[in-house]
């Protein structure tokens, strides 16, 4: 039995720009990527990658009283782990520029929607993300090649040596069996604009209305495999080092749900609903799924100390790598047509290009890390 806390940390999760800020005054349109005085405020690279807690849980039991052959299971997780940017323009003289930016596939340029600008309107946009990673597995063990002092080969000597350490010896395991791994990640984009009420009611300006428009890409990754792996365990003393080395073959099967909306709220209060958001819109909507062939290999290392005949502590390093997910900033395609979004003069959802389009791509990922364990022999 064997209880391990890991320190680990994931592959980057990378997003493109999502919010930027401009210069009044200074082009026609602030925000706009490529404009000398634009700047991202949010995006563009990963919204967090620090070391994650979480811990490995591992149970074993030998079926023979010589103990070579054996089954072995064990559950996985990192904690969750949620990032949240906000930002505020109160849209005064001098205030910040909240734009978002996009490509603008009508016009052929890139543009930006506004959230806040001085004197037009005040405003606010808030990023969040979480993920979260577990996994699980079951293996059949067989030990055909071991030597006295490295339990588990059974050798009563070797018990009694225990007590005090005992020379070199070394142990060879092989496994067989089923793999399991979830990674469910998430992004939400949500923007609230208060228009100037001097402004004309109305689109396209729509003096006095509140503007609310919400996205939201959701991932949901199962990976399930058969897999196959060796184990080698070199003893000397009280000391002991093991290296496992594993692969597992099968399918991944991804998910993306993709949804948004629009709320406009007119200066008498009424509010017309519109089920698209600015990047989540009716062209790219929905819940996708495929399965694709993935890859699953893993490589464990560990150095620890005989504490007594039935407990162990160790120290190591885990790697984990996945060959196929999909993940949420993989998925917002920035290339929009005005015909798509709510507060656009163009709005209609039946003509110009259907962007942003469904882009369901996937790509890799890893996890990697310090563990700490703790082990009982019985």
């Amino acid at each position: 039995m064997r209880a391990e806390y890991l320190l680990w940390w994931t592959k980057d999760s990378q997003l493109p720009a999502l919010v930027t800020t401009g210069v009044p005054g200074a082009t026609a349109l602030p925000g706009v990527l490529g404009q000398p005085d634009t700047s991202v405020a949010y995006g563009g690279s990963d919204p967090d990658n620090q070391v994650r807690s979480g811990g490995r849980f591992t149970v074993g039991f030998w079926l023979n009283d010589s103990r070579t052959v054996g089954l072995e299971g064990n559950y996985f997780f990192l904690a969750s782990r949620s990032v949240r940017y906000d930002a505020y323009s109160s849209g005064a003289p001098g205030s910040a520029v909240i734009a978002r930016p996009f490509f603008d596939v009508t016009s052929g340029i890139e543009n930006a929607q506004l959230v806040a600008f001085p004197g037009i309107a005040s405003g606010e946009i808030h990023v969040s993300s979480y993920s979260r990673l577990q996994g699980a597995e079951l293996n059949a063990l067989c030990v055909p090649c071991c030597t006295p002092c490295c339990d588990p080969c059974g050798d009563p000597t070797c018990r009694s040596q225990s007590k005090t350490g005992c020379g070199g010896s070394y142990r060879l395991s092989l496994l067989a069996g089923f793999r399991y791994l979830e990674l469910d990640e998430g992004l939400g984009i949500t923007e609230i604009s208060n228009i100037n009420p001097a402004l004309s009611p109305g689109s396209p300006t729509f003096g006095g209305s509140r503007i609310a428009a919400a996205d939201q890409f959701d991932t949901r990754n199962y990976f399930y495999g058969a897999q196959v792996g060796a184990q080698a365990e070199w003893c000397w003393r009280r000391f002991f080092v093991n290296a496992v080395g594993k692969v597992a073959l099968g399918v991944s099967h991804e998910v993306v749900d993709v949804h948004g909306t629009t709320v406009i709220t007119s200066p008498a209060g009424t509010s017309v609903v519109t089920p698209a958001g600015f990047l989540a819109s009716g062209s790219n909507s929905g819940q996708f799924a495929r399965d694709r062939f993935a890859v699953v290999p893993e490589f464990n290392v560990n150095v620890g100390y005989q504490v007594t005949r039935h407990v162990r502590a160790y120290v190591g390093y885990t790697f984990v790598y996945w060959s196929s997910v999909a993940r949420p900033g993989n998925q917002v395609d920035t290339a929009l047509s005005g015909t798509q979004i709510p507060t656009d003069t163009r709005f209609n959802p039946q003509a110009g290009p259907a962007r942003p389009a469904a882009l369901l791509r996937n790509t890799d990922f890893w996890a990697q890390g310090v563990t700490f364990g703790l082990e009982l022999r019985y």
